[in-house]
């Protein structure tokens, strides 16, 4: 489905992704967003230079979904993974259709220092792009004032950057945007989101979700396989198969944290509950920050649930049976499947299953 792509859309979901793998509310990243293009309108910067930065804002981050670090590694490995979080940003948005090559630029040296000690090619001074030290600005300022340890209001959040300036930041850009959003501008925090292009929404969940699946050697490609298993069961119970092959596909964002447990676990396991539990109210809070998504968390939250719970959701029962039935061996799943039906799983919606395996229960 090819859609006018925003804030709205996949595109903020890719946003809430690097949220969440950088440890930042979830809507930081279109915070951000608004603020850049913003302040590139500010600085007169034409539609295409705000779009651009209105993007590289929103997806500042999402660079982090590509880096995949030892809990025990060494801070010097660490560090030089992390330097490379702009480099895999730049190249993702460079790749992606529709997204100009502008934005990428900007992701790739908005962490740039003015001094030269910036990620991730050390540039300095003017070799700095003007739009890139821009969102850098933008960035540490909203850092401080949503600083979880010492958050801080705008002015003092101001002046954090005055005493960086020269350093981290440019002068002029650092003294153009405290004139901006130092009262000059009064509306410099309202949501902008500007003409954006249309793309193919589905084919980039189908990416965001590969990546993400791809971050652990035990889950590469499970999406896929619980888009197929979700979508066929959905058909044989006269519902929406889309909708099913959606969820499963959303379910993957619960593995959006630096380090996300191993999602190996037998899903119908009294002792795995708990970390099921995690992993679909994650993907259910990042599916939740984004309008078009909101209406899936529900039934993403409600996947982990046992039929004997109670409360009953179809789609989420469509997806816990997807989710079973891809991770048990061949050998064991009619019969660990069977026994499950009223208890764990839904005893229709596991007896359909069952059904198109030929399997009539």
């Amino acid at each position: 489905m090819t859609v006018p792509v925003g804030a709205d859309g996949v595109l903020g979901l890719y946003s809430a992704v690097g949220d969440a793998f950088a440890g930042r509310r979830l809507g930081f990243g279109r915070r951000r967003a608004a603020l850049a293009a913003r302040f590139a309108r500010h600085r007169g910067s034409d539609d295409a230079g705000v779009t651009a930065s209105w993007v590289a804002g929103a997806l500042a981050e999402i660079g982090l979904i590509e880096v995949v670090v030892a809990a025990d590694a060494p801070p010097p490995a660490r560090l030089h993974a992390f330097a490379d979080a702009p480099l895999h940003g730049a190249r993702m948005i460079g790749a992606f259709p529709g997204l100009s090559g502008q934005a990428a630029d900007i992701v790739r040296w908005h962490r740039e220092h003015d001094d030269g000690t910036g990620i991730p090619d050390r540039l300095r001074w003017d070799g700095i792009p003007a739009d890139a030290a821009a969102l850098g600005i933008v960035h540490g300022f909203l850092e401080a004032i949503e600083d979880p340890a010492e958050p801080r209001e705008p002015l003092e959040a101001l002046f954090a950057l005055a005493a960086e300036s020269g350093r981290r930041f440019r002068v002029e850009l650092v003294r153009t945007f405290r004139l901006f959003a130092g009262g000059a501008t009064p509306d410099w925090d309202a949501p902008l989101v500007p003409e954006l292009p249309a793309i193919d929404e589905d084919a980039a969940l189908v990416e965001l979700v590969a990546r993400l699946d791809a971050r652990d050697p035990a889950t590469g490609g499970r999406s896929e396989r619980l888009a197929a298993i979700a979508a066929g069961l959905a058909e044989r119970l006269g519902m929406e198969p889309g909708e099913s092959a959606r969820l499963a596909r959303l379910l993957a964002l619960g593995g959006a944290a630096e380090n996300a447990p191993h999602d190996d676990f037998d899903p119908l396991s009294r002792i795995a509950r708990e970390r099921r539990a995690g992993v679909a109210r994650r993907a259910a809070a990042i599916a939740a920050s984004v309008p078009r998504y909101a209406p899936d968390a529900a039934s993403l939250a409600a996947s982990a649930a046992w039929f004997e719970d109670g409360a009953q959701d179809r789609p989420a029962a469509v997806l816990a049976l997807a989710v079973a039935a891809d991770a048990l061996p061949p050998p064991d799943a009619l019969r660990r499947l069977t026994a499950a039906a009223g208890t764990q799983l839904d005893p229709e919606v596991t007896r359909a299953y069952l059904a198109g395996l030929g399997t009539p229960r």
